[in-house]
């Protein structure tokens, strides 16, 4: 049996130059913002050697188009200077360089017994998952854990072993090529189970996978569900 593991929100309470860009856009908005609206996700972060020069890609989701034009205007304005690499629909990726690169950045310098698995930029601040074998303290003069709970309760899109099962052995067989080298009737039978039963399974594994795709893809569904688990452990 596969034992659990944790993931854990952290907020960084420390500076830094670009949440507080995305933090002046949300509070001189004339809208009632919640601060999901324009949200960022690293995909990956480098710093010199000597510390002076910020090198990261980061992936951009945002609501509005105007939120984004906003976003990269005062980006030039920081001195921050940045290439567009990809244009999705709601998202960008841009590559950023700056040179006021912080020593006690988090995203260079996080210690612990905690992976993080993705860094958010959000105008709350700079927004950690972490997973852990177990539940985790962080410094609480630098964090501020949101919330902390086993995986299977917070990354609902987990297949459960017998989607994987099914799934996997769906794929392998040909169903999702193009064309199909097996249709469902067939597969079904092949793995002794009914057409309705099969056909539940795969919608059911298929629907988490395009969920996992889109928080990844627009990170700002993912601090949109973070906020209502806020909401939730508050009034618990």
């Amino acid at each position: 049996m596969n034992r659990s593991f944790y993931i854990t929100y952290a907020l960084y309470k420390g500076e830094c130059i670009l949440t507080n860009i995305l933090r002046n856009i949300i509070n001189s908005s004339d809208a009632n913002m919640r601060g999901d609206e324009i949200v960022g996700s690293f995909i990956g972060v480098r710093v010199s050697k000597d510390h002076r020069l910020f090198r990261g890609i980061l992936r951009i989701s945002y609501k509005e188009l105007k939120l984004l034009k906003n976003f990269l205007m005062k980006l030039r304005r920081s001195g921050v200077s940045y290439k567009i690499i990809h244009r999705g629909k709601g998202s960008i990726v841009i590559i950023f360089n700056h040179n006021k690169a912080c020593n006690y950045c988090p995203l260079i310098h996080l210690s612990g017994n905690a992976v993080p698995k993705t860094c958010f930029l959000t105008s709350l601040g700079l927004l950690f998952e972490l997973i852990s074998e177990d539940k985790i303290s962080l410094d609480e003069e630098l964090f501020h854990i949101l919330f902390s709970d086993v995986a299977e309760k917070v990354m609902d899109y987990m297949l459960t072993p017998r989607e994987q099962e099914i799934l996997y052995y769906a794929y392998f067989r040909g169903y999702y090529d193009q064309p199909r080298k097996i249709h469902l009737t067939q597969l079904a039978e092949e793995l002794n189970i009914s057409k309705s039963a099969l056909n539940e399974i795969l919608r059911s594994a298929e629907r988490k996978i395009v969920t996992a795709y889109m928080r990844h893809d627009m990170p700002h569904l993912v601090i949109e569900k973070i906020l209502g688990k806020i909401n939730i452990y508050k009034s618990s």
